[in-house]
């Protein structure tokens, strides 16, 4: 009885330990905001937090970290980055040079003149070149600016807002509607938005753009990969538009995680800030270290009626940056040569470059005439290309390949996830609590039969005693 009591004791101390170890891991590998923000020694209010936010590296795309990652959301300005990604898909397919200019009309001088609108001056007649232009849009964020880019693209202010509808939903971004080119609602413009003549009827009015961290995390995915000039506007605290001119103007960027500002942090290098009354404040942020860069996105910092929310964004950025480069690193996977994969001697002719969790091994897959690396980190959108390389299979001894073949090659393939992390802890408890039963029920039996023949013997020994009588 007392054995049994003993075992039935250590059977529920083991299932209580397995949902312990199962709670911990789930902890431990997916933190939540206020973990990253601990984790930095940041201070901030808890009330203060994104709506969402997602954590992505640019290079491959992948998803590092989120929290509320897919929540609909109003990005503010951060909107007018779609409008800059077409200006320069136009200069791509030679529509126009970055020294196209744009001569201001009363139009664009009235818009530049409403008080509500983040804007810039323009002075009627003056001839504004595209460089400059994107300037004013993405650091002081000029309405203004963005509608004269826009116009350029393409005049009719309906057709372009089809136009950014249909990119956004090339790019992957499923889950955002676009009402409005510059995060500021087209009744905002007093009648300005499009120009006269145009039909607008189907536009509306006083709605929001929408959007998810997802969609915005995918669209600066692409953004960068595709016009990473775009960084030679946002890298520097202050940016100098029209030099040399009577129109110069000089602007100071709202992102504070720039080197040199209240929240420095080494490798901020953009993108672009955006709040409004019901977006609160928001940052689509990116920095670079050494090989890695990563992309930032949070949505929905504070309240519009405090103002300092245009500073509070910035921790929360910075502590996702700070867990992104503190456990990911991009590195050289494979080096160009031959190898042994999958039992196959193979010749690749460039390297393979891949993010992938520092400390953790890896694995190296054949798929359809290409190499890639199975670390199960997915990626942001299913836009986005998976990072492999070419080989060609050749026969070689696998003692000379194996000299050019890492390490990690042979190692296991470690999950990364939260609900890998899940499924494995439950198939490790799984196995366990089969093998326990399994020792209970084999330890039993060797009772069993300890016990039986201990009586077997009990009896011979009475026959003996019986017989001797």
């Amino acid at each position: 009885m007392v054995l049994k009591k003993c075992l039935k004791r250590l059977f529920v101390g083991m299932i209580f330990f397995s949902f312990l170890f199962v709670t911990q891991v789930s902890a431990e590998e997916i933190p939540s905001m206020m973990d990253l923000i601990n984790e930095s020694g940041f201070t901030v209010n808890e009330a203060d937090k994104p709506k969402g936010a997602v954590l992505i590296d640019a290079n491959t795309g992948q998803y590092l970290w989120g929290e509320n990652p897919d929540r609909p959301h109003n990005p503010a300005s951060i909107m007018k980055l779609m409008v800059v990604y077409l200006v320069y898909q136009a200069i791509e397919e030679g529509k126009l040079t970055l020294d196209t200019t744009v001569e201001a009309n009363e139009r664009y001088v009235a818009i530049s003149q409403i008080y509500q609108l983040s804007n810039n001056k323009i002075q009627l007649g003056a001839s504004y070149p595209v460089r400059e232009l994107l300037k004013m849009a993405v650091v002081p964020s000029s309405n203004v600016a963005t509608v004269m880019l826009a116009d350029l693209v393409e005049p009719n202010a309906v057709e372009f807002l089809n136009k950014v509808n249909q990119t956004a939903q090339e790019l992957g971004m499923n889950d955002t509607k676009i009402v409005n080119i510059t995060g500021a609602e087209i009744s905002a413009f007093h009648g300005l938005y499009a120009s006269e003549g145009i039909d607008t009827s189907s536009l509306e009015m006083n709605a929001s753009n929408t959007t998810t961290a997802r969609d915005l995390a995918t669209f600066t995915y692409f953004l960068l990969s595709k016009y990473p000039d775009i960084l030679t506007i946002t890298n520097s605290s202050k940016v100098t538009a029209m030099t040399g001119t009577p129109f110069e103007e000089t602007f100071d960027t709202y992102n504070y995680s720039l080197p040199g500002l209240e929240y420095s942090y080494e490798g901020v290098d953009g993108l672009k800030t955006g709040s409004s009354p019901s977006g609160g404040f928001n940052i689509d942020m990116t920095a670079k270290k050494g090989d890695l860069r990563l992309i930032a996105i949070v949505l929905g910092v504070g309240d519009w009626s405090d103002q300092t929310g245009e500073y509070k964004r910035h921790p929360f950025a910075n502590a996702m940056l700070n867990y992104g480069f503190n456990h990911y690193e991009y590195k050289n996977i494979l080096e160009t040569g031959e190898h042994e994969i999958e039992n196959k001697v193979i010749m690749t002719d460039k390297p393979l470059y891949d993010t992938v969790k520092k400390d953790k091994s890896y694995t190296l897959s054949l798929d359809d005439g290409n190499v890639l690396v199975v670390n199960r980190l997915e990626k942001i959108s299913a836009t986005i290309p998976v990072v492999e390389v070419s080989y060609k299979e050749k026969e070689h001894s696998v003692k000379k390949v194996l000299k050019n073949t890492p390490v990690e090659l042979i190692a296991l393939n470690i999950p990364t996830t939260q609900s890998e992390w899940l499924q494995t802890a439950k198939r490790f408890w799984k196995e366990i609590a089969v093998g326990f039963i399994s020792l209970i029920f084999l330890l039993f039996l060797i009772i069993w039969y300890i016990r039986k023949r201990n009586r077997r013997k009990r009896i011979k020994e009475r026959m003996k005693r019986y017989s001797r009588r």
